[in-house]
């Protein structure tokens, strides 16, 4: 196997940096819509970015990060709401 396809395959199979998967957890939806001329959203462009080199894992990974962020601001909204009662 040439040197050219290993890397290839290393970063397809390679897991979300902790800077990627905290930019998923704490940003889980994109706020750029409100712009409608230009798509800002830094998560939507890595999103594509991933599908276009194919970087399944990545897609994977991102994809269970913006779901634990929603399910944790979720759950803090739930808690204020307890707590503020």
């Amino acid at each position: 196997m040439s040197l050219e396809k290993e890397n290839t395959e290393k970063r397809k199979n390679a897991s979300l940096t902790n800077s990627e998967a905290l930019s998923f957890f704490f940003i889980p939806i994109g706020f750029a819509k409100l712009n409608r001329w230009k798509n800002t959203d830094f998560n939507e462009s890595e999103i594509e970015r991933f599908k276009k080199f194919g970087f399944e894992r990545k897609i994977k990974q991102a994809s269970e990060m913006r779901i634990f962020g929603m399910i944790f601001y979720i759950s803090i909204a739930i808690i204020l709401a307890y707590i503020l009662k």
